[in-house]
């Protein structure tokens, strides 16, 4: 089965303003190495799939800057949104236009403004995930193993284990108070929900079709009156058949000052928040 991969970069980066901007947001700016977070994102799945396999879905205002700062993807590959309307109409919209390109694949869902440490792990894990969900017909998400009660982060309730590193979701926890983050790391059955998805393009039609028949149809002509929703919420927490595997890849959101610098970027004074 052919495998394809969808770059999320439509995000505004606003936790990390002044440095992040508008024109310029987290997923742009070149603080790690002299790359990007979405080139960094790129480079990775580049292990696993040809450039033409991977897209990037984002709104108009980034298109050319997702092609300057991935020159070896076709350009055709950069789908737009036509607005904002959260992850769920992007995601069902990129679905439509993949499978009507490629036909029936795999796809990963990843976003564009994490940073990953251990990129060999990474890579292991997204293939074995791309594996499970070619053979099986589950939604499949990432979840990130926590290392802290952290109350920013949504979490996944994780049940059985369904095959060799691959465990059931029995549901998705809202963001939590410090008390119950606390208690889900004592529980050791919780993980961070990062946004990773993989499934195949005829599991994902026939799931959204149950659980949210308007996004399921969604069109060019008539994103405007998508409703703003998350694939999260829209799909994810209704789906039947759910599954995790968990990522132990020093991984991030670098979602404040403080996370940037733990992974080593050194923030100038004038860019920090007054």
């Amino acid at each position: 089965m052919k495998r394809t991969a969808v770059i999320m970069a439509g995000g505004a980066g606003t936790r990390l303003r002044p440095l992040s901007s508008d024109e310029n947001p987290k997923q742009f700016l070149k603080l790690f190495d002299g790359q990007s977070l979405v080139q960094k994102t790129f480079a990775r799945l580049r292990k696993l799939l040809p450039a033409e396999a991977i897209y990037v879905s984002t709104i108009a205002q980034y298109a050319e800057k997702s092609r300057d700062h991935l020159p070896e993807m076709p350009p055709h590959n950069v789908l737009t949104e036509p607005a904002r309307r959260n992850t769920a109409p992007a995601v069902a919209l990129c679905m439509s236009t993949i499978e009507q390109r490629v036909g029936p694949c795999s796809v990963a869902f990843l976003p564009s403004d994490h940073f990953i440490g251990d990129e060999a792990e990474f890579v292991r894990v997204l293939g074995r995930a791309y594996e499970f969900a070619e053979a099986h017909d589950y939604l499949l998400t990432i979840g990130i193993q926590p290392d802290e009660p952290n109350t920013g982060f949504g979490y996944l309730e994780i049940g059985e284990a369904l095959e060799d590193e691959v465990l059931r979701v029995k549901r998705f926890v809202e963001k939590p108070s410090r008390e119950k983050a606390e208690e889900f790391l004592r529980a050791g059955n919780y993980a961070w929900n990062a946004g990773m998805f993989v499934w195949r393009t005829t599991v994902f039609r026939r799931e959204l079709e149950n659980a949210a028949l308007e996004i399921a149809r969604v069109s060019i002509e008539n994103y405007d009156a998508m409703p703003s929703i998350s694939i999260d919420y829209a799909l994810m927490e209704k789906a039947p058949r759910v599954a995790t595997l968990r990522g132990d890849f020093q991984w991030s959101d670098v979602g404040s000052f403080e996370a940037l610098e733990r992974v080593g970027v050194v923030v100038p004074e004038w860019a920090r928040p007054k």
